[in-house]
């Protein structure tokens, strides 16, 4: 079999799916191909509310709305900050995909369910093998947009090595209830980010992380205690990427989301800047210059992301600067910062050039 298409997007999930959508919406051929229609990434789910007006995401999809954070320090103190002027919305992953990739259908996108293996470039055309119901398949577009996640099969096959990764373990408990997303900092179970409990359909999801593999596990029983936590659910590991800003594109295959290794360094978020990528992937692709993705990414985020890996570097070297990191977000002037940045997603420099301001002295004292 044989197909044909503008516009080849490899992976359905949030940065696959916008950027399908918008191409379909402004008449461009696309072909969506996902390899499991009904996978569930291991995530918590939590999207800006801003998001849904921004990219014009059905709010349907938000099974919960949190107005409240909780950040927790090595020691316990614990603080509570109000969301103002905005909430974080908490999705189902596979409900919320799947929401994504229907929007992208009714816009004019085939979805098909299938696996690429192949996947060679010629002169302005890219010439990809797949294997769609058991059939194998050639796929001619002139573009890809490789959206297929931490394990890209984009990547492994164009031969370019994974991003580094972050190992994460998370569980679903059902019985426990939170109005708060919380975020508890310490090294002896987060030793190289934060572990976390948001609110989920009928419980929690709760969870933790490492740069070394195999550790997650040991450390999600430390925090268990810590919190709490006795009910036990399903556990899930996955692999979160982290961010170097090195990879855009390979000729006319442009890498959007987790593919790019694109989750903001010290949140470790991934969703929005997934989709937003998915987004700057098809202006580029409609411009007909495939840089222009990079520049794009790069005008609206580089700064932020550099900015927040030098403050992860900081801040998470040791118990002592997790208690300062926690003691300087009771101040107003650093959560309204925080606030316009995370929650608001603030495009203009006013928030960052705050948040810089407020870190100055720690971000130039090293």
């Amino acid at each position: 079999m044989k197909l044909n298409t503008k516009v080849l997007v490899v992976g359905g999930g949030p940065a696959g799916s916008i950027a399908a959508r918008s191409l379909a919406e402004w008449g461009f051929e696309v072909i969506l191909l996902e390899r499991n229609l009904l996978f569930e990434k291991p995530c918590g789910g939590g999207v800006p509310l801003s998001a849904f007006e921004e990219l014009c995401i059905p709010k349907e999809v938000i099974k919960q709305e949190v107005k409240h954070i909780k950040i927790v320090s090595p020691t316990g103190e614990d603080l509570a900050i109000e969301l103002k002027g905005g909430s974080l919305a908490i999705v189902d992953r596979r409900k919320f995909n799947t929401a994504l990739r229907t929007e992208a259908e009714k816009k004019g996108t085939r979805v098909i369910e299938g696996e690429l293996t192949e996947i060679s470039m010629g002169h302005n055309q890219c010439r990809v093998k797949a294997k769609i119901k058991g059939i194998k398949t050639k796929v001619i577009a002139e573009y890809v947009i490789a959206a297929d996640g931490i394990y890209s099969r984009v990547r492994n096959v164009l031969g370019i090595r994974p991003p580094r990764a972050f190992f994460t373990l998370s569980e679903k408990i059902k019985g426990i209830d939170t109005d708060f997303c919380e975020f508890w900092f310490g090294s002896s179970h987060a030793p190289d980010s934060y572990s976390w409990v948001f609110p989920a359909p009928d419980g929690i999801s709760a969870g933790t992380g490492s740069l070394r593999p195999g550790k997650a596990c040991t450390l999600f029983e430390i925090f268990r205690r810590k919190r709490g936590i006795i009910q036990r659910g399903l556990k899930k590991v996955y692999k979160v990427p982290l961010w170097d800003g090195a990879l855009y594109n390979k000729n006319n295959v442009i890498f959007a989301g987790d593919s790019a290794g694109q989750v903001m360094p010290l949140t470790y978020e991934g969703i929005y800047y997934a989709m937003k990528a998915g987004e700057f992937a098809a202006r580029a692709i409609r411009e007909g210059k495939v840089l222009n993705y990079e520049r794009m990414w790069k005008d609206r985020f580089q700064r932020r992301f550099s900015l927040m890996d030098r403050l992860r570097s900081y801040f998470l070297r040791d118990d002592a600067s997790r208690e300062k990191l926690v003691a300087l977000h009771r101040m107003p002037e650093v959560q309204d910062a925080s606030m316009r940045l995370w929650l608001r997603k603030d495009s203009g420099n006013k928030g960052l050039q705050t948040y810089i301001k407020l870190f100055r002295e720690i971000l130039y004292s090293r």
